[in-house]
């Protein structure tokens, strides 16, 4: 047994280091045929070139021989110039790729660009949220490349503040795109990718195996609501699911075998310093250009690049430019002030003697003092600020969505769908909240938590089970129907209501206040028809023994 487990620890590692030497084959077997393509090409050019001078001059075929042998020590010494150019190439291919990037490379490929292919058969808005995801991680690559070079900096430097930007604009691209089609019928992908792009922090995490954990947990919430919403109509939505789930398994597996602590640094004595490596980074991107072009070709023949546009903005960036944070408002602008020393003064008004309280008492019996301004009414008292006619109010758009464990069903007019309900089918685990609705019928499956009624016009609800309770605010001209049992009601600034019971829910118990026209319905009559009771709404009050008692005022007769 101890020999098997040997041999396939050590097949392992040959079975690794065959690979890497087949990639070291192939790259140069690329740069030979590069190489010998383009030293070809260029005897073909000097040959051609030669040919057309023979032919024009009329000197001796030994003259022309004599050419072609300078031709072709020409071409040799072409040759020589050009190995000279391709070596740096060659070695520089010949140099071992880190082990650290190329399985963040064999990472990307497996997992995002699966992921790519998934969203693209989707909808493009999801495709749109997973390049940007995919930018991101692009840019953790090139981190990675730096780490494997520099020495760890200091995460405050412009250089490294500088990756970071990209990484966050990047995130809150993917949150406007989510906060701008809330109406889509995609969302609730773009709300699993919003969650799992805080998993591109892992770098900074002393503990990033727990961090992605955690991630992976906040995003599944969402994916579950993809499979319930997607998975009987689209099958892609399964397998969308389960690549997105398993990129955060891959990625803990890299992280735990290259950066258990964060982002691994090189510590060694032959490390760079870390803005030295940025440098080094830029200037080998501006100078990807083909070999060919640089040996031979004149200056003009190819125009630099132009630069990297500048990179975006941090939302953690922290300005240091004390006019600006000065001329913001806020507490940076009182401190600004505060600072000014003698010159604090400067603004003030100068107050006139006819204005001065102490110098003319008849200012002191009066509440104000006169002011010039044009704005304040003959007492004083400025007039008051208009308010905005309600038909003005911008209306917002009609909504029913889960967020976290709570429904919320606003700003319905009328009935979506003529006929029938607005249907929320609900866990025991779930709150519904319904507010600001009018003319609506909702009907409510399966036993909730809780539900509030809130600032409703001639709503109708229908309920079979609640938990906690059932509370009504602000609502006027309501009726809520009761199949199974509801523990108690409160009511609120509410009016003409009405309430209708079933026979498990007889033991309800009915709180209201400044409430008035409720009328609870239960069935205890003949063939369990239901029977009207009011609420009262007069209440009687005595003081007896420095008590205040009340009870209910009845009429008699």
């Amino acid at each position: 047994m101890p020999d098997q487990g040997k041999f396939a620890i050590q097949g392992f590692n040959l079975v690794k280091l065959l690979k890497r030497l087949e990639d070291a084959t192939a790259r140069l077997e690329d740069v030979t045929l590069y190489q010998e393509g383009y030293i070809q090409s260029k005897i073909e050019e000097r040959t051609h070139a030669a040919k057309n001078t023979t032919s024009d001059d009329s000197t001796p075929v030994s003259d022309s021989n004599s050419s072609c042998v300078g031709v072709s020590k020409e071409t040799k010494k072409q040759e020589d110039r050009d190995a000279n150019v391709l070596e740096p190439t060659i070695k520089e291919i010949d140099e071992e790729t880190p082990k650290s990037v190329l399985e963040f490379e064999a990472f990307l490929s497996e997992n995002i660009d699966k992921l790519l292919n998934i969203s693209e058969k989707i909808d493009p808005l999801l495709l749109e949220s997973i390049k940007l995801f995919k930018k991101s991680f692009l840019v953790q690559l090139d981190l990675i490349n730096l780490a494997v070079k520099a020495q760890q900096p200091d995460y405050s430097s412009p250089e490294f503040m500088n990756i970071v930007k990209q990484i966050n604009e990047n995130i809150t691209s993917i949150t406007e795109l989510k906060d701008k089609n809330r109406q889509s019928l995609v969302f609730s992908y773009l709300n699993a990718v919003v969650e799992g792009a805080l998993v591109l922090s892992w770098f900074a995490i002393p503990t990033p195996l727990s961090f992605i954990s955690d991630i992976k947990d906040a995003a599944q919430f969402w994916t579950n609501k993809v499979l319930k919403e997607f998975k009987a109509n689209d099958p892609n939505s399964a397998e969308w699911v389960t690549t997105f789930l398993k990129l955060f398994d891959n990625l803990k597996v890299y992280v735990k075998e290259y950066h258990t602590t964060g982002l691994k640094w090189n510590n060694t004595p032959s490390a760079i310093d870390f803005k030295e490596a940025v440098a080094q980074m830029q200037s080998i991107s501006s100078s990807n250009v083909p070999v060919a072009v640089v040996t031979d070709a004149p200056a003009a023949a190819a125009s630099a690049p132009p630069p990297p546009p500048a990179p975006p903005a941090s939302v953690f960036e922290v300005k240091t430019n004390d006019s600006e944070s000065a001329s913001s408002g806020g507490m940076d602008a009182v401190f600004a002030e505060l600072n000014q020393g003698e010159d604090i003064t400067k603004g003030l008004k100068k107050v006139d003697k006819s204005q001065q309280t102490h110098k003319n008492p008849e200012l002191r019996a009066g509440s104000t003092v006169p002011g010039s301004s044009s704005t304040t009414t003959k007492s004083g008292v400025p007039p008051p600020k208009p308010k905005k006619p309600s038909t003005l109010k911008t209306k917002k758009p009609p909504r029913k969505e889960l967020i976290g464990n709570k429904w919320f069903i606003e700003n319905y007019d009328s009935q979506p769908n003529e006929g029938e309900p607005i249907l929320v089918e609900a866990n025991k685990d779930e709150s519904v909240f319904i507010g600001k609705c009018s003319n609506v019928f909702i009907q409510i499956k399966g036993k909730v938590n809780a539900i509030s009624l809130s600032e409703t016009e001639k709503c109708s609800l229908l309920l079979e089970s609640c938990i906690s309770g059932l509370d009504i605010v602000k609502s006027n001209k309501f009726g809520v129907q009761v199949e199974n049992f509801l523990p108690q009601i409160s009511i609120d600034k509410s009016d003409n209501g009405s309430i209708y019971l079933s026979k498990e829910s007889l033991n309800t118990e009915i709180f209201t206040s400044c409430s008035t026209t409720i009328n609870v319905n239960l069935p205890v009559g003949e063939d369990d028809d239901f029977v009207e009771f009011p609420i009262p709404e007069q209440l009687k009050h005595t003081f007896s023994n420095g008590k205040l008692t009340s009870s209910v005022f009845e009429h008699m007769g």
